[in-house]
């Protein structure tokens, strides 16, 4: 007498459906890592501007309030294209302030600067502003 013995295996249904469904996992991995990696490098160029920004405006700042000038100028941050900061500009714009911190055309006591830094991801810019005011003493 032979006793037959019940053999398991997958059926390759069974197998194309469980390669799918690890496909479509591994798939949605892989989006969430080039996700990220664009999330990172928008994070990296804003942090850059931050801190190219208040460079500038740390440095304006360091200035006697009479050398500092009214006018506004923007300009490329770099002119040298090997430069990692070529891509950016920068906008500094010094004005006469009232006591109520109105934008006053005469002379008072105090500036109000404001430095803008701009720059393009994909084909769109982006800006960073900060300010500050400087009164004299």
């Amino acid at each position: 007498m032979r006793i037959l013995l019940a053999k398991k295996a997958f059926t390759i249904i069974e197998v194309i459906i469980a390669i799918f469904i690890l496909e479509v996992g591994i798939l949605g991995v892989a989006s969430l890592f080039a996700s990220g990696f664009k999330i990172i490098k928008n994070a990296r160029t804003e942090t850059i501007a931050a801190n190219l920004g208040s460079g500038l405006l740390d440095e304006t700042l360091a200035n006697s309030f009479d050398n500092i000038p009214v006018s506004t100028a923007r300009e490329r941050y770099s002119i040298e294209q090997s430069d990692p900061f070529y891509n950016y500009e920068k906008q500094i714009e010094t004005s006469y302030i009232d006591a109520a911190l109105n934008n006053s055309v005469t002379p008072t006591q105090m500036k109000k600067i404001v430095v803008t830094i701009y720059w393009t991801v994909g084909n769109q810019q982006k800006t960073f502003q900060i300010a500050s005011i400087k009164a004299s003493h």
